[in-house]
């Protein structure tokens, strides 16, 4: 992959962020944030990524999109990249509980575009992002949920992307 976008940075997205950067599973890491004090703390730990900006430019470009942020920020996040949305990216999330909030997403989200459900089971009890690890991931499940009109290309690279930063996968 070229391309990959985090949205949200603390914990998990930083660890994802760490494992790809690692395992080199993009050659440029974007982020989407929108707490001052995690971008800051990204900046201090010097993490390899690009904070986005331009919207209309960058989305389009985006091989893999990650939503790593509480479920409650998905529609805004949405909000702010929907229409610049591309069918061939990929489009995934870490959030376990999810069924009231991706129904909404899928009814808002733009004609053609496909969002795969995943659920990385890892964490913590600390939060934040000095707290990720590229190791956070390792031997730990991952949930891949197929739905009826699953892109399944997108699924199979999923699949290998989970598995590349160490997760064990599960088809639901």
């Amino acid at each position: 992959m070229n391309r990959i976008l985090i949205i949200g940075c603390g914990l998990i997205g930083s660890s994802v962020l760490r494992a790809v950067y690692k395992k080199k599973l993009a050659k440029k890491i974007f982020i989407l944030e929108k707490s001052k004090n995690n971008i800051s703390k990204i900046k201090r730990l010097n993490l390899k990524c690009n904070i986005i900006k331009d919207f209309k430019n960058e989305i389009p470009k985006m091989d893999m999109i990650i939503f790593s942020t509480h479920l409650s920020n998905y529609e805004d996040a949405l909000k702010k990249i929907n229409k610049f949305l591309n069918k061939k990216t990929i489009i995934t999330d870490v959030g376990s509980t999810k069924n009231l909030i991706l129904q909404k997403i899928r009814r808002k989200l733009k004609k053609g575009v496909f969002w795969t459900s995943s659920h990385p089971i890892a964490g913590s009890e600390v939060s934040g992002p000095e707290f990720g690890h590229s190791n956070l991931f390792k031997n730990k499940w991952c949930v891949l949920i197929k739905e009826k009109n699953s892109n399944k290309k997108h699924i199979k690279k999923l699949n290998k992307f989970w598995k590349k930063i160490g997760c064990k996968i599960v088809m639901m």
